[in-house]
């Protein structure tokens, strides 16, 4: 993600993002046969396959989504309500994921979970296949648009200290995540007091619930307040939560 997430939304915006959207669901697809195989280097190449997956997650949908809004003629201020249902609604989604691969692991045991999100990725696939197609503006060459961006940020970074007070603030949040993503499950391994195996599709499920309440509450504040009261609170109430796992 770290090397890809530089240059994937260019990429995105010169070849197409529904193409884009195809080319996530196939390395999906792939990631989780890959599972299935007991082989290291092979679980190892699906884990940088997952890096660039990633990475077209979070910038291809997205930006087909806010292009195709505005190529309708919707109103800009739908865009605020439409992220919010969207948030929430993923949540929703995540939600019912869990629960799933939690029946799923049960029924086919570990590999389950991988077997039932190869059948959902293949529905996203077909349902996406539908979508019309969009572009971004690449006014020269994909590398050296890739080349001028970074150096614009580059210089952005080191002249306004606004910019690098904002990547700085998104880096820590962002490497924070990781490591509660990263960690939570062996520390809840080593202290599960019950017999059986940990049920870690009900513990998902029950934080993309959390996910769903901030969607709602985010959608129920609007945006009356400035983004900068929205992203203390949101960095205060990740301290508060980070604070008491470490406890």
């Amino acid at each position: 993600s770290l090397v890809f997430g530089t240059f994937v939304g260019l990429l995105v915006d010169a070849y197409g993002r529904k193409r884009a959207c195809v080319l996530f669901c196939l390395l999906e697809i792939a990631i989780n046969a890959m599972e299935h195989v007991p082989s290291m280097p092979i679980l190892l190449l699906g884990r940088v396959l997952g890096g660039i997956s990633t990475s077209l997650l979070f910038s291809a949908f997205e930006s087909w989504m806010v292009a195709e809004h505005r190529r309708r003629g919707f109103p800009e201020a739908w865009l605020a309500k439409t992220f919010g249902l969207s948030s929430a609604g993923n949540g929703a989604v995540a939600v019912v994921a869990g629960l799933l691969a939690q029946v799923a692991a049960d029924v086919k045991g570990d590999i389950g979970p991988f077997q039932l999100a190869i059948a959902l990725t293949v529905l996203a696939l077909v349902l996406i296949l539908r979508w019309p197609e969009n572009y971004g503006k690449t006014s020269d060459g994909v590398l050296n648009s890739v080349s001028s961006s970074l150096s614009t940020a580059t210089k952005a970074v080191k002249t306004d200290r606004r910019v690098a007070l904002l990547a700085a603030v998104s880096a820590l949040f962002e490497g924070a995540t990781y490591t509660f993503v990263f960690m939570w499950v062996p520390r809840l391994i080593a202290i599960y007091p019950f017999e059986g195996g940990l049920p870690t599709g009900l513990i998902f499920a029950s934080f993309m619930v959390c996910i769903t309440i901030g969607g709602v509450i985010y959608s129920a504040l609007g945006m009356d307040s400035s983004v900068e009261s929205y992203s203390f609170l949101c960095l205060l109430a990740a301290f508060g939560a980070m604070a008491l796992c470490a406890l």
